[in-house]
């Protein structure tokens, strides 16, 4: 069975980005452009992983990762933060935090072997 991901990001080019980068491997991808509805979509899409821009048109990328960290129902599922803001892997060694954290703009490489890690953990 194919592992599925979900991206969240309000940048276009950051999605087409991420899109092209793992389309290689036979996961599902599915990308999402605004966070208005993320817990919505992330309880109906039941992903293997979750990358997420911090922010997201209004919406705190860290308010949904918290929310989805004390849910029964979805804590179990890693969660990649991705900014371009100075200080926001601090994010990472909060309590509720995500799983991982990918600095903007990301290195190719790295994004691969994090999500691969995040995958196999």
């Amino acid at each position: 069975m194919n592992k599925k991901i979900v991206i969240f990001d309000d940048d276009q080019e950051i999605l087409t980005a991420m899109e092209s980068v793992l389309d290689f491997v036979d996961w599902d991808l599915t990308t999402f452009s605004s966070g208005q509805d993320a817990l919505k979509t992330i309880s109906r899409e039941k992903p293997d992983l979750i990358l997420m821009d911090i922010q997201l048109d209004g919406v705190d990328g860290r308010d949904i990762c918290r929310a989805i960290k004390e849910s029964e129902e979805l804590k179990h599922i890693p969660i990649i933060l991705i900014s371009g803001h100075e200080g926001a892997e601090s994010t990472k060694n909060q309590e509720f935090g995500p799983n991982d954290f990918l600095p903007k703009p990301f290195d190719i490489g790295d994004l691969i072997d994090k999500v691969y890690f995040q995958l196999a953990s």
